[in-house]
């Protein structure tokens, strides 16, 4: 050890204060030459920026531009594959789309989606453990069988959506009834009617969204200072974790420290603080009304606004099942906030952009209305031109516009040429697959005609992923679905938008991981 510090420290005293800087030059300029030249990924096309640091796309995901710049370097470096950091790509090919997503069950999801954990808990959406994933995906996916939520569509009593669907549009009427220069926010409606359809049909009690009353009325003094003054109450706590996904490609150390360090700012605000505390409460009387098993009853908690009333009934609900597959209640409590969040938002999305293109084009609006007045109780989803109409909304809507992230296993990954190594975050975005101009012509323009016989087939179909590919796909697919083909059918035979105009030109749309309508207001007038 005295030899040691007889060599060493003499050198070290050598370093003055001003030769730090300079070292430390050396080490980053050394670390960007090997980024661009020498890393395994320095032959894909991207601009140098991003080679060298991640503080681009860390910062392209933030500001919420993450999908609409994307688009513009894989046009201008003409590549099927991008370099957006030091280990990560973007695809803008279809035909890697198998590969990354569906091929041998496709790659595994990378460390970013446990940044997306609710209190602590893994979620069937963020866990990376496929054991874990599948043993609570197969416990519920029998609740999104097509046939069983179609048969909840249909019904008029204990537990149907019908009675939901006619008051969403009896709502529209009343908004339309006020008179000339009449507004009605169709996003903040949407959000009501989609956190209603969820929480009725998969726990089988409404959250009560189409019926809580405008704070104008219970409190003027409060409505003229509240931000969300008469929206759902549900929607600041729904924004609060929309907005925290702007942080979400961060290392999970980082995210962490970050997410730590907001929370407490983020509910000191009241009306954050308010809804996180009325959903929080809604879904503690969900899982405390269940029982674990089949012959558990219910709390008498919530019971004007069941949609189920047997015992039967109400033990196959998505809580029930959770518990019945060994989840512990705690668990089971933010599996249910996690799908009341990933699915009520996204959805009312969709909707409130469908309705805002019918309501802009009146020749689409008048056709879709013709369609559906030849053909009364048809199944929706069999009628071309509404299917066609909600391809489209979906194409444009974008529920996850940014990319859906997955890592390269350690064979390696090959994709339009190029060869990926492992360890490589590799992910398709809606946004720049939605709008491949060379796959959907004018693809900024709301065209359902696209989708019609002799259009909108080969790769149209291909690229057109509205709920993510493969088996990670979106477990709610199939009652989204259904909530936009009968909820858009049954708006356009009512005649509720006619006479209606947009009151802006354009949806803006933020491109976090989950899309937001910037401001989250949407409105018409008549």
């Amino acid at each position: 050890m005295g030899i040691f510090q007889d060599l060493l420290l003499p050198k070290l005293s050598l370093l003055s204060l001003s030769d730090i800087p300079r070292a430390l030059a050396v080490v980053l300029v050394s670390a960007a030459l090997y980024r661009l030249y020498v890393h395994p990924l320095a032959h894909v096309p991207g601009p140098w920026f991003a080679g060298i640091s991640p503080l681009f796309l860390y910062l392209i995901c933030y500001l919420g531009v993450e999908g609409r710049v994307l688009l513009h370097y894989h046009k201008r470096y003409s590549t099927p594959v991008l370099r957006i950091a030091p280990d990560a790509v973007s695809l803008s090919d279809g035909d890697a789309l198998h590969a990354t997503y569906v091929a041998g069950g496709g790659l595994p999801k990378d460390a970013r989606y446990s940044n997306f954990r609710i209190e602590g808990h893994d979620t069937i959406f963020s866990s990376l453990d496929q054991e874990f994933r599948d043993r609570r995906a197969k416990a519920v996916l029998p609740l999104f069988a097509p046939a069983r939520i179609q048969a909840a569509y249909e019904r008029d009593g204990a537990g149907g959506l019908a009675p939901l669907v006619r008051k969403f549009i009896a709502r529209l009427h009343e908004e339309k009834a006020k008179g000339p220069g009449a507004r009605a926010d169709i996003l903040d409606l949407s959000s009501r009617l989609s956190i209603d359809i969820l929480t009725g049909y998969l726990f089988h009690r409404v959250y009560g969204g189409l019926d809580e009353p405008p704070t104008a009325k219970t409190d003027p003094a409060a409505a003229k200072r509240l931000k969300y003054a008469d929206k759902l109450s549900a929607t600041p706590f729904v924004l609060a974790i929309v907005a925290f996904s702007r942080f979400s490609l961060l290392p999970n150390w980082l995210f962490t420290f970050i997410f730590s360090s907001l929370i407490n700012r983020v509910l000191a605000d009241d009306e954050v603080n308010a809804s996180v505390r009325t959903v929080s409460h809604f879904l503690d009387g969900v899982v405390a009304a269940d029982g674990s098993d089949s012959s558990s009853g219910s709390s008498s908690s919530n019971n004007n606004n069941k949609t189920a009333s047997t015992a039967e009934t109400d033990a196959d609900t998505y809580q029930s099942r959770l518990l019945r597959a060994g989840v512990s209640r705690a668990e089971t409590l933010v599996q249910c906030k996690g799908v009341v969040f990933a699915g009520a938002d996204s959805t009312a999305v969709m909707l409130a952009t469908i309705m805002f293109h019918l309501v802009q084009q009146d020749a689409v609006r008048r056709r879709l209305a013709d369609e559906v007045a030849a053909n009364p109780g048809a199944d929706p989803q069999t009628l071309p031109y509404l299917r066609a109409v909600v391809r489209e909304g979906l194409r444009v809507g974008m529920a996850n516009p940014t990319r859906l992230t997955r890592e390269v296993g350690a064979a390696g990954l090959a994709v339009s040429g190029f060869a990926l190594p492992p360890g490589t975050k590799v992910g398709a975005a809606a946004y720049v697959f939605h709008h491949d101009d060379a796959t959907y012509p004018e693809p900024f323009a709301f065209r359902p005609e696209r989708w019609l016989a002799g259009e909108g087939r080969g790769a149209g179909v291909r690229d057109h992923f509205a709920y993510g590919l493969g088996g990670r796909a979106c477990l709610g697919r199939n009652l989204a679905n259904w909530q936009l083909y009968l909820v858009v059918r049954e708006v356009v035979a009512s005649g509720v938008l006619e006479g209606a105009r947009t009151c802006k030109d354009k949806i803006e749309i933020v491109e976090w991981f989950n899309a937001e309508i910037e401001g989250h207001v949407l409105e018409v007038e008549w």
